[in-house]
C-alpha cells in the first residue's frame, strides 16, 4: 500500500486548529510550535511522522532560525530560504518524487492548485485537525478502551480491546499537556 506523505502549513493550521496564541511575539510562537508538535504525535504513528513536513514562515532574524529542524520523527522546514511558507511549500510539491503520495494540509487555495497541479491531494486545516481530533484517545466512563492512531490512508476500525490504568492515565496527561495553556 502507498505511504502517505504530509506537508502541513504551519501556522495556517495552528490558526485553524485554535493553537494560535492570542499576543504574538516569539516565546508565544515557539509554544504554539511546541503545541502543535505535541499534537501531532499524539494523532499520527511514528511512521506517519517520519513522512510528515511541516513548513513555517519566518518573518524576523531570518539568519538566527535554522532552515531545518526535527522534531518527534516530523521535519520542521522554516521558510528562510523562501519569500514564505507557501513558497517553500510549492517547491516541496514540484520536487517530490511520488507527488500522488502528498497530502498537503492548508486552507490556502494557492497551495490547493499546487497541489492538485501535481495531481497531490489537499485539504483544508480545519478538516484535517477534526480528523486528528478523532484520532486521539477518548476516556470513556467506566469502560476504557484503546483508540490507537490510523494511517491516514487506511479506514478507521474501532477496537474493543481494554487498556490498562496506566495508559490511560499516561493519555489523559497527555491530552492536558496538549491543550494547556503556556
Amino acid at each position: 500500500m502507498a505511504k502517505r506523505y504530509l506537508i502541513i502549513d504551519g501556522y495556517n493550521f495552528l490558526h485553524a486548529a485554535g493553537m494560535f496564541p492570542r499576543r504574538v511575539d516569539g516565546i508565544t510562537l515557539e509554544n504554539a510550535r511546541k503545541r502543535l508538535a505535541r499534537f501531532l504525535e499524539a494523532c499520527l504513528s511514528p511512521g506517519e511522522r517520519d513522512r510528515t513536513t511541516i513548513v513555517f514562515d519566518v518573518r524576523r532574524n531570518r539568519s538566527e532560525v535554522p532552515p531545518r529542524e526535527f522534531v518527534s520523527r516530523m521535519t520542521i522546514l522554516n521558510a528562510v530560504e523562501h519569500a514564505d511558507a507557501d513558497s517553500q511549500i510549492e517547491q516541496l510539491i514540484q520536487e517530490h518524487a511520488v507527488p500522488k503520495q502528498v497530502l498537503v494540509v492548508s486552507s490556502d487555495h494557492r497551495l490547493h492548485r499546487a497541489a492538485r497541479s501535481r495531481q497531490a491531494r489537499a485539504i483544508d486545516s480545519e478538516q484535517f485537525h477534526e480528523q486528528m481530533q478523532q484520532r486521539l484517545p477518548r476516556h470513556r466512563p467506566q469502560q476504557h478502551t484503546r483508540s490507537r492512531c490510523t494511517p491516514l490512508d487506511q479506514p478507521t476500525l474501532p477496537e474493543s480491546t481494554t487498556t490498562s490504568s496506566e495508559e490511560v492515565a499516561h493519555w489523559e496527561r497527555r491530552i492536558r499537556e496538549l491543550f494547556e495553556e503556556e
